[in-house]
């Protein structure tokens, strides 16, 4: 794809208030950055100018890619489809340990991006053969707007909307998603305020939680990521806290991950996590009772192939991003058994 050398018609931001000096606070996310002219707010994708807030990120991305659905990671909408991806630049968080920092902690500014309209997104998806959008690579909710109107046009030409999230956007315009947001997987950084506000840079932990159970609630297809950094977050009874509410505030079988950390970004001291951490927590999650749990960042192994609750079977065998066997009617039951499974076709 080429680059584009200008930019298109900068897009104006909703929700946000006007101040004097023609200053401006944005209501998008739990930070409400009030903004001085010229000047970014904490994502660095909202920009004053001249007392209006835009949202530099809308139709401009810094990658755009053609991803199996498995590398999400979703595991239990639609397996074994193929999803266009769309990333932009900034984020509302500022993670010492960010995998994407080369697109999260840039301007929306750059010039290193490519101009893409809604229309032209659907383009994308239909001539890659691909089932749905991915909002994601940096922070997609601070392009919000973006989201809303191209995940709309996406409804219309019968493909599916995925978020891949931190989750940390105010309750009005998540509400707003609603309905247009298919499948979630929300990226838990750790499961204790300190971590939020130490290594990610804002303590939203709170109402990140609140979210996800707002999503939840709302229907909206519900994974959960937790990268584990040694030392970090990968206490014992920490994991055992996170798994314990999944359980009560979301349900057993709500598919979690858990990820293998790699020195990176701003924690190239810190050594890659054992794998026997990442098995650990997977073991204790199971143990306080959720059904599908799975790893990430690890070597190829049988836990991230989905079983039927009732006979055993597998029903989706998984090897990487890679769908090796499905036993999946397509009404989604076992083929075994006919039980019905928790997959969503």
């Amino acid at each position: 794809m080429e680059r584009s050398v200008t930019f298109l018609e900068n897009h104006e931001a909703d929700y946000y208030e006007k101040l004097e000096e023609n200053k401006v606070r944005c209501l998008l996310c739990p930070r409400y950055c009030t903004i001085q002219p010229s000047e970014f707010g904490n994502c660095i994708s909202r920009k004053n100018i001249d007392g209006k807030l835009y949202a530099l990120g809308y139709s401009r991305f810094t990658s755009v890619n053609d991803d199996p659905i498995e590398k999400k990671p979703i595991y239990h909408y639609k397996p074994g489809t193929s999803t266009m991806s769309f990333g932009t630049a900034g984020c509302n968080l500022h993670c010492d340990m960010c995998q994407n920092w080369t697109i999260s902690q840039i301007s929306a500014e750059s010039n290193n991006m490519h101009n893409i309209t809604s229309k032209h997104a659907i383009e994308l998806v239909r001539k890659h053969n691909c089932d749905t959008i991915a909002y994601t690579y940096n922070e997609p909710l601070i392009n919000f707007e973006w989201i809303r109107d191209t995940g709309n046009l996406a409804h219309e030409n019968n493909f599916g909307n995925i978020l891949v999230s931190n989750g940390l956007i105010n309750k009005e315009p998540l509400s707003e998603l609603i309905g247009i947001i298919d499948a979630a997987n929300i990226d838990i950084k750790a499961f204790n305020q300190n971590f939020y506000g130490k290594i990610a840079h804002f303590p939203g932990l709170e109402q990140i939680k609140e979210n996800v159970i707002f999503l939840y609630n709302e229907g909206v297809h519900i994974e959960l990521t937790m990268l584990l950094i040694p030392g970090y977050n990968d206490n014992k009874e920490e994991i055992k806290s996170f798994a314990e509410w999944i359980l009560n505030s979301l349900s057993e079988k709500v598919p979690v991950h858990f990820s293998r950390f790699y020195p990176h970004y701003k924690m190239q001291d810190v050594p890659p996590t054992p794998v026997e951490t990442v098995l650990e927590a997977s073991r204790i999650a199971e143990a306080v009772g959720i059904k599908y749990v799975y790893t990430g960042n690890l070597p190829y192994s049988e836990i991230n192939s989905t079983l039927c609750q009732n006979c055993g079977v597998t029903l989706v065998e998984r090897a990487g991003y890679t769908i090796k066997k499905k036993n999946l009617e397509k009404s989604g039951t076992c083929k075994k058994c006919g039980e019905p499974s928790d997959f969503i076709l």
